[in-house]
């Protein structure tokens, strides 16, 4: 053969990224002897082994570590000759479909609006703002390319890398009780009336805070729910209780006499994913996964927004 398959180039990168026989051939949704075949075939065409394999790991050889990112270089390139091809168009934008919840950090949404691929310099990306039951749903049926996801359970059909960790703050009238420490702990939102949003909101979210903040369960508390953190400013100003927000949310609302502090309490913290189908062919969706979450990593010192203690 005097050709090289562009099948063999996609099982050589997913086995790079995954160094995991079984894995890679569920990512590329083949099975595992299929797999096997393609490595074989394409390792005989080179003339070099390009993965050491045993019973425990799989690793790259040293023909493998030059080889396998022109492949993936190779792979983007083709996509791009068949994107183009098709649209005909020397000059057609590839748009990127990317959902976000009210709870996403603007820290990710500035990174994000500001990352390029150079590979694809005509690339755009294009926001909508849903609840997170929606965009999960919207992920599966290919409305959306990609999603930041937080506070999401895993599932097989999502792949996923985490962007951010942060922790929820609870919202208070300045000469409230709770504003005299520096933190909210343990069992304290038990012990007041607590404005929350709606659980239709984020369901998995508001379960994970009702159980290990057991907020408003003592005699003579109630809760408020609301749909946003300027509803909750509304709520806290006329003294009917604290309000637990995102960053964001608590973010915007501390002013006139509204502080706020962390709620810290183990265990209860928001993880933002940003997440594609795990099925999906579109390589540009991939490589800017990838390269977003790397460039985050890379950012060793982010200017990302720091919230102290608001007086």
């Amino acid at each position: 053969m005097s050709d090289i398959d562009t099948k063999w180039l996609r099982a050589a990168v997913v086995l790079a990224d995954e160094l995991n026989f079984c894995r890679a051939a569920q990512k590329l949704h083949i099975g595992q002897s299929t797999l096997t075949k393609q490595i074989m075939a394409l390792e005989h065409f080179l003339g070099h082994a390009l993965f050491i394999r045993d019973s425990r790991r799989v690793s790259l050889t040293p023909a493998g570590e030059k080889f396998v990112p022109e492949a993936r270089i190779a792979l983007i390139h083709t996509e791009r000759a068949v994107q183009f091809a098709r649209k005909a168009n020397r000059d057609h934008e590839i748009t990127l479909h990317i959902g976000k919840s009210p709870y996403t950090d603007p820290y990710l949404l500035s990174n994000l609006l500001s990352f390029r691929l150079p590979l694809f310099p005509n690339l755009k990306i294009k926001l909508c703002s849903k609840l997170a039951a929606d965009l999960s749903h919207d992920l599966l049926n290919g409305t959306l390319d990609m999603v930041f996801l937080t506070g999401m359970p895993a599932t097989s059909r999502i792949s996923s890398a985490p962007v951010s960790n942060q922790s929820f703050f609870v919202a208070m009238l300045e000469d409230d009780d709770l504003a005299l420490r520096p933190a909210v702990i343990h069992d304290q939102l038990a012990e007041v009336s607590c404005i929350l949003f709606e659980r239709h909101v984020h369901p998995t979210l508001y379960d994970a805070l009702y159980k290990a903040a057991k907020p408003a369960t003592k005699p003579g508390t109630s809760i408020h729910h609301v749909m946003t953190a300027e509803d909750a400013s509304q709520f806290v100003l006329r003294g009917l209780g604290v309000a637990v927000l995102t960053q964001a949310g608590a973010w915007r609302i501390a002013r006139n006499g509204i502080t706020i502090r962390p709620l810290d309490i183990d265990g209860l913290r928001l993880e933002t994913r940003l997440a594609c189908r795990s099925d999906s062919q579109v390589h540009v969706v991939s490589e800017f996964l990838r390269g977003f979450v790397r460039r985050l990593k890379e950012r060793t010192n982010p200017k990302q927004l720091r919230l102290g203690l608001v007086h």
